[in-house]
């Protein structure tokens, strides 16, 4: 498990110990007077809720929320956070999730990506959402950099708690070479450049674009990434591999040359 889900779920489990008892009493109610996704709304306010769908369990209710799946006991208002498995052994919460996945990433259009920033040319497609200061996403960046068989197609956005986060994403969108910037940025040399960050840069509408097809991918964190269609949350490299396999640079090669790759899984 990423470091990032375990903080999102820590953060998760202290937002319901935070929760009053009111709430929990309240969900006899509305499970009468609502249908469920509203209930659950009611409920848990503060949840970005995308989509609801009842189990095959009595009383508990899958929830997506910010592209990770949990389970509501709408009766009783108990939430059960991990992964949910059928007695033959299959992970239903995994399959929700690239459902759900899938089913968002579907309304992604070649329009759309046209206005991403475009970095290498390998077999294997990566959709991202990522914040210039996001360490995870500087994390996720170093990895690609060993990658020469994915393009990526990059995404921004900016986060509230990272105040130099959309400066440097207008500065990377209105580059002439915006991949070099790209790079710049997360190699970390505009951090605390207040000459480069104190400039206004015309970034021609693509920021703005940028969170327009973010939230249309119901995005509200970073890192985020569909990765040949499979969605990824978070720095989960481990996830990452057991979808496109291990890459091992040819000795002697820098990070980007297009035939330098060898997948391991494929290698007897």
């Amino acid at each position: 498990m990423s470091r990032l889900r375990i903080r999102w779920i820590g953060g998760f489990c202290l937002f319901l110990c935070c929760m009053t008892s009111a709430a929990v009493a309240a969900s006899k109610d509305a499970g009468r007077e609502e249908n469920p996704e509203a209930a659950i709304r009611k409920l848990f306010p503060r949840l970005p809720v995308s989509s609801v769908k009842k189990t095959d369990i009595d009383g508990f209710y899958e929830v997506v929320a910010d592209g990770n799946v949990i389970y509501v006991h709408l009766k009783t208002g108990h939430l059960f956070v991990g992964d949910l498995y059928a007695r033959d052994g299959k992970n239903l919460t995994a399959e929700a999730r690239n459902r759900f996945a899938a089913e968002r990433l579907s309304v992604l259009t070649e329009a759309d990506k046209e206005k991403a920033v475009k970095v290498g040319n390998g077999k294997h497609v990566v959709i991202e959402i990522t914040d210039p200061d996001c360490p995870f996403c500087r994390k996720m960046h170093e990895y690609w950099a060993k990658r020469p068989d994915v393009t990526r197609y990059v995404f921004f956005l900016p986060l509230s708690i990272h105040p130099d986060a959309e400066k440097k994403a207008r500065y990377i969108l209105a580059a002439e070479n915006k991949e070099l910037a790209l790079w710049e940025a997360y190699s970390g040399e505009l951090d605390n450049n207040r000459e480069k960050l104190s400039k206004s840069y015309d970034d021609k509408g693509l920021l703005a674009a940028h969170r327009a097809v973010v939230t249309k991918l119901g995005v509200q964190s970073t890192p985020v990434f569909w990765v040949d269609g499979k969605y990824v949350s978070g720095a989960n490299i481990p996830l990452v591999e057991s979808i496109i396999g291990k890459c091992k640079l040819a000795e002697g090669t820098k990070p980007g040359a297009a035939a330098a790759c060898e997948d391991e899984g494929q290698k007897k």
